[in-house]
């Protein structure tokens, strides 16, 4: 017998699990799915994940509208301002939330602490039944359900998000086509100790091997992504602890004194993937599995996060959540279009802008960064791009929490 629920969440990652905890809020019936089994250890098989999540102002009143933040909040850190530098040319530019009448431009938090919240958050919902290991290997659409077959009896629900990341299963079994677009860059991840800690200042240096980005830590650590090309990063992944410490100094210079106490790090290829399609019958892509963005801006969470927000505004704007859905899931994704569009084109021109080994565009690339330190109307109109909201009315967004019947 196939068991039955209102709507069922692929995916327990970051993304399915938030949305879960959003849904919580009405009495339906909510199957969240994972294909994993319940392990202490994440996706890249270490027992701690060593990322490091950078969040907007948006997606931090989300957490707190959703009684998540208050678990987080000794362990994030406010990024107050940013240092943007391109090195060997002239020209920087620093950002500083006190010239935005703001408390912060975002806030860093360990995944780690992230997973953790939002699970034991989600225990306290009784409507959310995790399911897991399930593996979901076969997809049948009716126009009052959609049914999930797997490992076990079939689970069918009246709505069906797909969370389940780049590479979606559901997805590919519903034939969504996507647009691909390979880098050819890989991002090496990981945390390192340094001597002369800037508290609250988060560094984005241009190098000539690729972006270097650092992050504040609540433990005077910062979390570093260097994004590279695949075969240098293969080879720097090769490196002992010492070597891969001096290439990484090097790289960025002595802002912070001198580099130390490497912890693990780990790798990623990088693309862009968008799907052609956010919405089929009673299916919705969420995430990841909607797009897969380079993590040069730091926004594919975020931008996710604004896919949960604004799901849930459409789906609760009436009495029933679930009548109607197809006619809301295309409402839903015509309001999306734009903020994903603006949002993929954003991280794709700036990967190729700081990326580039055109001359032309490097020169040009020092001009800009001393123009955007030098203009503060520019550099106001990128605060607007990454404060997060983009005048949505969405409650969550605003640290509302949903008012569901």
């Amino acid at each position: 017998m196939p068991r039955n629920y209102d709507i069922a969440i692929v995916g327990g990652g970051f993304v399915g699990s938030t949305l879960a905890c959003a849904l919580a809020a009405s009495t339906h019936r909510i199957a969240l799915i994972e294909r994993n089994p319940v392990s202490t250890k994440n996706s890249t098989g270490r027992d701690q994940d060593e990322r490091n999540i950078a969040l907007t102002c948006a997606s931090k009143m989300i957490f707190e509208a959703l009684g998540v933040w208050e678990q987080l909040d000794e362990y994030s850190v406010p990024i107050e301002k940013i240092h943007i530098s391109d090195q060997g040319r002239f020209g920087a530019m620093r950002v500083d939330c006190r010239n935005h009448e703001a408390d912060s431009l975002g806030y860093l938090v360990p995944a780690e602490r992230l997973t953790q919240a939002i699970q034991s958050h989600m225990r306290h919902h009784k409507h959310v039944k995790r399911i897991q290991p399930y593996r979901v290997s076969n997809i049948q659409s009716h126009e009052d359900k959609v049914t999930l077959y797997g490992e076990g009896a079939p689970i069918e629900a009246k709505l069906l998000i797909a969370a389940d990341g780049t590479h979606s299963f559901i997805r590919n079994a519903l034939g969504i086509p996507v647009e691909k677009k390979p880098y050819c860059q890989t991002a090496i991840i990981g945390n390192i100790g340094v001597t002369d800690h800037h508290p609250y200042t988060a560094f984005v240096r241009f190098t000539e091997q690729g972006p270097l980005v650092l992050l504040p830590r609540v433990d005077n650590c910062y979390g570093f992504v260097w994004t590279l090309e695949d075969g240098v990063a293969q080879k720097h992944m090769a490196l002992s602890e010492y070597e891969f410490l001096r290439q990484l100094q090097s790289a960025f210079g002595h802002r912070l004194g001198y580099f130390a106490r490497l912890r693990k790090r780990f790798s990623y290829p990088l693309s862009l993937q968008v799907s052609q399609r956010l919405v089929q019958q009673r299916t919705v892509l969420v995430g990841n599995a909607a797009q897969t963005l380079h993590p040069v801006a730091a926004q594919g969470l975020n931008l996710a996060l604004r896919d949960i927000a604004e799901l849930c505004e459409i789906l609760y704007a009436s009495q029933d959540a679930l009548d109607g859905v197809n006619d809301k899931l295309r409402v839903y994704e015509s309001r999306r279009q734009p903020d994903i569009e603006g949002t993929v084109h954003l991280t794709d021109r700036l990967n190729y802008l700081f990326t580039t080994n055109n001359p032309v565009l490097a020169r040009v690339r020092g001009v800009g960064l001393a123009l955007l330190g030098a203009i503060p109307v520019l550099e106001q109109r990128i605060m607007q791009q990454s404060s997060g909201a983009f005048g949505s009315t969405a409650r969550l967004l605003q640290g509302k929490a949903l008012q569901t019947s």
